[in-house]
Order: C-alpha cells, then sequence, then structure tokens
C-alpha cells in the first residue's frame, strides 16, 4: 500500500520533468544518470522548485495540490533532507548544529532536549566531538553530524541526495550502517539519490529510474536485474 505520493511537472529551457512516483515505508532509491534531475525531485519535494499540475502527499498530510490550491511552506513540510554539502553551520559546535533544527516552540523542557541531543550523537559515534567545530572533523564526522539531525528532526520522510559519495570506503560503510538501523527503527519513508550500488543493496528496498525526465521503471532490486538491454542500468548493478 501506497504511502507517500509525488506527482508534477517541471519545464525549464532544455530540461523537463513529468514525474509520477510512489511508496511505502520501506526506502527507495533513485538512479539515473548525472543531469537527469535526481537532486531536483528531492527540492521540488521539499518546496525548493516552482512545479506544475503538483500533488505531494506524505502519509494523510496532503503537502501540495495544485487543483484545490494547496501548498505548505517549506518550513512546515517536516521534511529532513541532507543535501551532498551537508549544510552545517561552520561556526556552530557539533552539539549546537545537532540541536539547532530541532528546537520546538512547544518544548518544556530544556534538560529532556538536551538529552535527546545526547543519545543520538551517541548512537552515531560523535558523543566525543560535540564542543568540536565541524572543521575539525573528518569528512565521515561530519555526515555523522549531519545524519544524527536529520534523525533527531522525527521528520514524516527522509529525502537522502548521495549520502556516500564524498566519504572514503570505511567512512562510507559505518553511514550506511547508521542509516539502515535507524531508518529501519523508526519506519521512516526515504527516497535516496545514489549512484552507488551498494547504497542500494544495503539501504534500499526498492529502486526507481529517472530517464528522460521521467520514471521508466520502478520496482525491487530483483525485477531490476533483468533490465540488462538498458546500458546505465547494466553498469549500475553491474557494481561490486
Amino acid at each position: 500500500m501506497s504511502t507517500w505520493h509525488i506527482r508534477f511537472r517541471l519545464t525549464r529551457a532544455l530540461f523537463s520533468l513529468d514525474i509520477d512516483l510512489s511508496g511505502g515505508e520501506r526506502p527507495l532509491a533513485l538512479i539515473g544518470a548525472n543531469g537527469s534531475g535526481k537532486t531536483t525531485i528531492l527540492k521540488s519535494v521539499l518546496g525548493l522548485e516552482k512545479v506544475q499540475d503538483c500533488t505531494i502527499r506524505i502519509g494523510d498530510r496532503v503537502l501540495h495540490d495544485s487543483e484545490s490550491g494547496i501548498e505548505v511552506a517549506v518550513e512546515d513540510r517536516n521534511l529532513a533532507y541532507l543535501p551532498q554539502g551537508l549544510g552545517l553551520f561552520p561556526h556552530m559546535s557539533v552539539k549546537e548544529n545537532i540541536g539547532f533544527m530541532n528546537r520546538s516552540v512547544e518544548a518544556t523542557s530544556t534538560d529532556v532536549h538536551e538529552d535527546e541531543i545526547f543519545q543520538i550523537m551517541k548512537q552515531v559515534g560523535v558523543s566525543q566531538h560535540a564542543d568540536k567545530l565541524p572543521s575539525q572533523l573528518s569528512a565521515g564526522e561530519r555526515q555523522k553530524v549531519a545524519l544524527a539531525r536529520l534523525l533527531l528532526q522525527k521528520p514524516g520522510m527522509v529525502l537522502l541526495d548521495e549520502p556516500t559519495s564524498a566519504l572514503d570506503i570505511l567512512a562510507r560503510r559505518e553511514v550506511r550502517n547508521i542509516l539502515a538501523s535507524h531508518l529501519a527503527d523508526f519506519a521512516i519513508p526515504t527516497v535516496l539519490v545514489t549512484h552507488d550500488f551498494r547504497d542500494v543493496k544495503q539501504l534500499s528496498a526498492d529502486l526507481a529510474y529517472l530517464h528522460c525526465g521521467k520514471i521508466v521503471q520502478q520496482g525491487s532490486l530483483q525485477e531490476f536485474e533483468n533490465a540488462t538491454e538498458d546500458v546505465f542500468l547494466s553498469e549500475f548493478l553491474a557494481q561490486s
């Protein structure tokens, strides 16, 4: 059963998207060639792109419906986005970065919030760096900080844009393990943009292939393994 649905059109000079995509609580990997529009899809769901004929529904919540005139503001969509650039504040400590995006006007106890921050730092393995600045961390450690901030948000949906692409082999393995564990625990609907087949194998239950501005195939990894006539898919699935 579908728990979320994304449909929209986007037209620019020499570039267009016509997207109809749906999924459940199992993570979905969005794959396609460079420049095909994968990141643009994530930004459209976030409300950062101007789109037409749009319907975005996450669970029972409608975030955008062009026909009825509904368009929830970016800051009110309760979506967690992990961009390639991570979006960490360079002047804030690890603890401050994790807590900044998760301050609630309804919070009644600062101690409870501090405890939540400490627990998530411990879970992802950055508690020993709580007072350090991002510039004092390795690339893998910075990625863990960004993941901790994302997970603490308790979002309605997680959008990941190549979360392991800038990491070394060891850090990639650690980040995949953290993501696999927490996304499973919280059963958060997730869309993952990746060029790494190992991300798909460990983090995703289903795939969607973006080609020529449209989702041309969606299904399980087993269903994709028979699609050997497509050059991109053949090379992608051949990764070890």
